[in-house]
């Protein structure tokens, strides 16, 4: 099914998150610590600057357009990421140690995630929302 116009900058936005996350992907598995250290950094600076911006959009823009079941998962979802987006922040921050595999998990939820919205999400508001609502999300990125 061929995206709607007012959805792509969101597939857009997920597409560089993929990009990111496949090489990350590459760092996170190595056995060097400063370089796992680093890509959880990117990471982390990914989040603060673009994805979290990214969850707040999709949070009001499309979750009222969802049935309840696909509301429910997609902010449970984004609630896990945000939670364990922070604990990895601190860990930076304070240098403390990270656990490499809670990173990697992470990044491999943040994957999962974008993949079941283009997947699911994204068709189901291309078959369910009006073409109004559809708009209101263009009109919103215009503003």
């Amino acid at each position: 099914m061929k995206r709607h116009p007012s959805l792509h900058r969101f597939s857009r936005e997920h597409h560089r998150a993929l990009i990111l996350w496949r090489n990350l992907d590459k760092q996170l598995h190595s056995s060097d610590a400063i370089g796992q250290r680093m890509a959880a950094a990117d990471l982390w600076d990914y989040w603060n600057v673009d994805f979290l911006m990214h969850i707040k959009s999709e949070e009001s823009l499309l979750v009222d357009l969802l049935n309840a079941p696909l509301r429910t998962r997609l902010l449970a979802e984004h609630e896990t990421m945000q939670r364990e987006f922070l604990s990895m922040g601190f860990m930076l921050e304070w240098n403390c140690e990270l656990k490499i595999d809670d990173v990697r998990n992470l990044a491999s939820l943040l994957r999962a995630h974008i993949r079941w919205e283009e997947r699911v999400v994204f068709p189901y508001l291309q078959r369910h929302a009006t073409e109004q609502d559809l708009l209101q999300i263009a009109t919103a990125f215009s503003e």
